[in-house]
């Protein structure tokens, strides 16, 4: 087990001389039972602070993000199932395991969305309905708009830190976008033409494009379960 880093700064916070842990770039939770076993996690030196409330979020996110997955495919079944078992009181371990687990289970109920109640302009890119059901037989779940946002900001900020070993600091900052696929095609053409693609194995992608000359400006596209949740960010100088 890799030793726990010295005092410095905080990957995400940029807090300097702090005591710093280890943070999963990736939760290991997103990682599919089908990863291979020698993969390297990327991990990168986190404040406990960030690293608590930035797990907690993770944790809050995936709840209802893998209902929204494909329980078929590889890259995410195991993932879809993980998540159903931790809001089956059943599957606990103790009384307060199965309390816990009754709770999730309840507070998605309470957030679900049924028939006209879904808002139209409000579906994440690529999450929409996948069985063609009519409108008033379709339900959805809630995920705010800022845990998308906060999770592309930690997941770029420890990617171009695990790969350059570079901290993302003023002037520069990350701006996520959530872009349909057929609005994305410009980026596409200039990660494909100039970006490199780096695999966390079937579940992760991360495709980037660095400007020459240019620190850290550069373009990501993070594919998550095999591409069913695509994230797009930008980071550049603040203008």
């Amino acid at each position: 087990m890799a030793k726990r880093p010295t005092r410095g700064k905080c990957v995400h916070c940029l807090n300097d001389d702090v005591e710093r842990t280890w943070d999963h770039v990736f939760p290991v939770s997103w990682y599919p039972d089908s990863t291979p076993r020698h993969l390297e996690k990327w991990k990168v030196p986190s404040c406990a602070d960030c690293n608590h409330a930035l797990g907690k979020l993770e944790e809050a996110t995936l709840q209802p993000l893998a209902l929204c997955l494909d329980p078929f495919a590889p890259a995410s079944a195991s993932v879809v199932e993980k998540n159903l078992r931790s809001m089956r009181s059943s599957a606990g371990k103790d009384e307060r395991d199965k309390a816990k687990r009754e709770a999730n289970r309840h507070r998605l109920l309470d957030s679900m969305l049924e028939g006209e109640d879904i808002p139209l302009d409000g579906v994440y890119p690529g999450l929409g309905e996948r069985w063609s059901r009519p409108r008033d037989e379709q339900s959805a779940v809630l995920i705010p708009a800022a845990s998308f946002q906060r999770l592309a900001d930690k997941i770029v900020r420890g990617t171009v830190y695990w790969l350059d070993q570079r901290f993302i600091e003023p002037p520069y900052s990350v701006n996520f976008y959530a872009v349909e696929d057929e609005n994305a095609g410009e980026v596409r053409d200039l990660l494909k033409r100039a970006g490199k693609t780096y695999s966390q194995g079937p579940g992760i992608t991360v495709t980037r494009a660095v400007v020459p000359e240019d620190g850290p400006s550069s373009v990501l596209q993070i594919e998550l379960w095999g591409g069913q949740v695509k994230m797009f960010a930008v980071v550049s100088q603040d203008a």
